[in-house]
């Protein structure tokens, strides 16, 4: 698998930048228009998020996401072989290395909005090394992919092999004056619901609890499409935190406020 992923990577390289968008495109509609996939999750959602669209519009956005995603995927596919940050520009700059003087390293609050991968390659090549907590992709092979074109593109990570180490990394690359990125849209086991849009949610609360142990500044980042290879990545100024002293109470707070930011930039 990791040969024909190279393959298509390969194949994918030496497409003209307006066949691969036109590719996206129709790619877009087949899933979303006739095999349908996951449509079913995606209209449910985007009526919960975006209550003052009539259907027809949200459709149309549904549609957008389905087409952004594809291009995306496609990015990555071609960063075998193509630099993924070449047209990435970064806005607030400043408020990062500002940050960063503090020695303590940064946590940026990030999600799967825009081309997250790129953005992670920009920040380590513009900013500092930059690493975002990820887990395995797929079979060996598919991982093996995976993992060398974030590797070539500068998206550093850190994968949790054992109890404990994941949280070792986080420490010594913080303890390095480094960004490490914690992607809050995905849930894990036993994660506790908390409002996301007005709808009880499951909600990834162990960075709140991990900040607990090690606090240091929190950044809320994303990146927006401008067009193909093309993004726009927003760092805004550091999160305040206030605390009551009542840890568990605090993690779910903290979490709740997490939510309350991603649904405002969505």
């Amino acid at each position: 698998m990791y040969y024909f992923l190279k393959f298509c990577s390969f194949i994918l390289s030496k497409l003209p930048v307006p066949v691969v968008c036109l590719l996206a495109t129709i790619l877009s509609h087949l899933f979303y228009d006739v095999l349908r996939v996951r449509r079913g999750v995606v209209d449910k959602n985007l009526s919960i998020a975006l209550k003052d669209k009539n259907p027809s519009e949200r459709n149309s956005i549904a549609r957008e996401s389905y087409k952004n995603f594809i291009m995306t995927f496609l990015e990555f596919m071609r960063g075998y072989y193509h630099d993924m940050s070449l047209d990435v520009t970064i806005e607030g700059k400043d408020h990062l290395h500002g940050a960063l003087k503090g020695g303590r390293g940064v946590y940026v609050l990030c999600f799967h909005i825009g081309n997250w991968e790129a953005m992670g390659a920009a920040v380590t090549k513009q900013v500092t090394p930059s690493y975002v907590l990820v887990k395995k992709v797929g079979s060996d092979s598919v991982n093996r992919f995976v993992s060398y074109v974030r590797e070539k593109n500068g998206f550093l990570t850190i994968r949790s092999m054992k109890k404990g180490d994941g949280y070792k990394k986080i420490v010594k690359a913080l303890e390095s004056n480094r960004i490490v990125g914690f992607v809050m849209d995905q849930s894990r086991p036993g994660s506790p619901k908390l409002p996301f849009f007005g709808v009880p949610a499951k909600t990834n609360t162990s960075f709140a609890a991990i900040w607990l142990k090690r606090p240091a500044p929190i950044m809320l980042a994303y990146a927006v499409r401008k067009g193909f290879n093309q993004h726009l990545v927003y760092f805004e100024e550091p999160i305040e935190i206030e605390l009551t002293g009542d840890n568990e109470q605090d993690i779910l707070s903290m979490s709740t406020r997490f939510n309350s930011l991603l649904e405002r930039v969505i």
